[in-house]
């Protein structure tokens, strides 16, 4: 059913979870106490609070206390649970909310609807707005060896993820490069430089590229074009490092595979990419004129770090 992730849409576009967990880590607060911390003056929004947390306990994403008050009533309390926790951002400004809010955009859920045009057309369905729609509406949207001295993050963002690498290996330095309508909304980060253009024009050149979650979204043609540049790019001892989701060979019944068979689905009705299996990413490397090709390790068996050597 669709009620609990839109009530979980709501809850993350409210800040709830943030809410209650700054608290305290043990404490339980009630909807009043939350509803205070919100932008309402609405009398109406503890009530309507307690109906949404309500649910969100029943699956766990935050626990129930109760309180029985002095005219008899009961009030339930609520703070998150350690599956809630996921929707807490981290020390580095991350969680989970964030793939829930794109999951359900309007622009994502409304493509699903014409899944059967997807089939019969045989391509992505026309509703799915191009790629560049995202940056535009950003709110929708081994380090250590002594020879990288610089980093390349193709498809950055506004450069998260490289920082985090920089900010631990702060002897290399960073180029995060992106779409210009992207790099505008890049925060300033000490030992990187922000770099907009078009990655199937040309890519800055560095020691390292890295590509994290970007092969997904493209069909092998322009994949195989992205790198192509990015071995253009590099000198002749570079790599291109690719982190991304590895497809099983075959179907299997665990939670990760499904996940990966699910955005594949995705991604085919989509933006029109697709998820690759290990042998499929090796084809891409050979056809994009690399020598080498190695999976170097694995996280829950499907997220994929993967190096193209020259």
């Amino acid at each position: 059913m669709v009620f609990c992730p839109c009530v979980l849409h709501a809850a993350i576009e409210l800040n709830l979870f943030e809410i209650i967990a700054k608290a305290s880590p043990n404490a339980y607060m009630s909807p009043s106490e939350i509803a205070s911390q919100l932008p309402t003056q609405s009398p109406d929004a503890p009530y309507m609070l307690d109906r949404m947390l309500r649910l969100l306990a029943s699956y766990s994403l935050l626990t129930c206390s109760m309180r029985t008050c002095e005219d008899g009533s009961v009030e339930r309390l609520y703070r998150v649970s350690t599956a809630g926790k996921f929707y807490v951002q981290d020390e580095d400004g991350g969680s989970v909310g964030s793939i829930s809010l794109f999951a359900l955009q309007r622009a994502t859920v409304e493509v699903w609807l014409h899944f059967k045009d997807a089939i019969l057309g045989g391509a992505q369905t026309s509703c799915w707005p191009n790629l560049e729609f995202w940056p535009e509406h950003p709110g929708q949207n081994s380090w250590s060896r002594h020879w990288i001295s610089l980093l390349v993050d193709v498809g950055g963002g506004t450069g998260a993820s490289l920082n985090m690498i920089i900010s631990k290996y702060p002897s290399i330095k960073g180029i995060n490069f992106d779409l210009p309508q992207v790099i505008q909304h890049a925060p300033s980060y000490s030992g990187i430089e922000h770099v907009g253009g078009d990655m199937y024009v040309s890519v800055p050149k560095g020691d390292a590229i890295m590509i994290k979650g970007t092969c997904h979204n493209w069909n092998d043609e322009q994949c195989i074009k992205l790198l192509k540049n990015c071995n253009n790019a590099l000198p002749e001892i570079g790599k291109v490092i690719i982190m991304d989701l590895i497809m099983p060979e075959a179907p299997e019944a665990s939670n990760a595979a499904k996940y990966v068979s699910m955005l594949d689905n995705a991604m085919f009705i989509q933006p029109g990419g697709k998820e690759r299996t290990e042998k499929e990413f090796e084809a891409l490397s050979k056809a994009s004129g690399f020598s080498g090709f190695k999976v170097i390790c694995r996280a829950f068996t499907v997220l994929g770090v993967m190096e193209l050597y020259k």
